[in-house]
């Protein structure tokens, strides 16, 4: 097993793919960083506050994890990597756990990226924090990295379960784009900027749940509650991506 992970990490971070994803995440930040500050000097004429830029990595999250996990694990299944693992000796269920602690620590270490890029920016070029304290920074990286990682763990599950197909890229990405229109509905409808929330019934219940346990739904605003919520939205995506994985990795026929 530990082998097998070492071997996967090792692939993953010489993975072309990984490397474009690291370059992505640091474009996208510098040039959001570099448009708001020009509209900071020439039309706010202020000084910009670190919470303009420092959580923006969080807008293309799902979008980044999801297409760059699906693209390293279905290169796996391309090159006949996946295969010869079985044929090699390796249990299935060692190969499905090993891709899926890939695509976690792959979402964890955009996240990271990501968070050394903003705390670089934000500690030279930005007047400071004015609404964020050092433990409220960390706890909102804390859940990022979580999301991410779970998103990661669950786009390779995919992978595994459809065996390689390019199918996933259309259900992993889709599944980011309709979670991340719905997030916009549910914040609207919850935290109106006018008036009271007014859902009731199962649909307010349903609206929570998805704001609350939904991980996805961590990365579309800022941390509002508590860290079990966070862990238990986490944890049961997971857990569901690892058991029916398993179940249909074991049961499928390799090509």
């Amino acid at each position: 097993m530990f082998r097998n992970l070492y071997a996967d990490t090792r692939n993953i971070l010489l993975s072309r793919g990984f490397h474009i994803a690291l370059r992505v995440i640091a474009i996208y930040q510098i040039f959001y960083f570099l448009l708001i500050k020009i509209v900071f000097i020439f039309a706010l004429k202020q000084t910009m506050a670190a919470e303009e830029v420092a959580f923006i990595f969080a807008n293309i999250a799902a979008f980044l994890v999801t297409a760059a996990t699906l693209y390293i694990s279905e290169r796996e299944f391309s090159n006949g990597c996946i295969r010869n693992k079985i044929i090699s000796g390796v249990r299935r269920t060692d190969a499905f756990l090993s891709a899926v602690i890939g695509g976690m620590l792959q979402g964890a270490l955009y996240a990271m990226f990501a968070c050394v890029i903003s705390t670089v920016i934000s500690v030279l070029f930005t007047g400071g924090y004015m609404t964020f304290s050092p433990p409220e920074i960390a706890d909102y990286w804390l859940i990022i990295t979580m999301a991410c990682m779970t998103i990661g763990a669950f786009s390779t599950s995919l992978i595994m379960i459809f065996g390689g197909s390019k199918i996933c890229y259309v259900i992993g990405l889709l599944i980011a784009f309709v979670i991340k229109v719905t997030n916009a509905f549910v914040l609207d409808a919850l935290y109106p900027t006018k008036g009271f929330c007014k859902l009731t019934g199962t649909k307010l219940m349903a609206y929570r749940f998805i704001d609350r346990f939904i991980p996805y739904s961590y990365l579309a605003s800022e941390p509002h509650y508590d860290m079990p919520s966070y862990l238990i939205g986490c944890g049961g995506l997971l857990i569901i991506s690892v058991v029916i994985g398993l179940i249909v990795f074991n049961k499928k026929e390799l090509s």
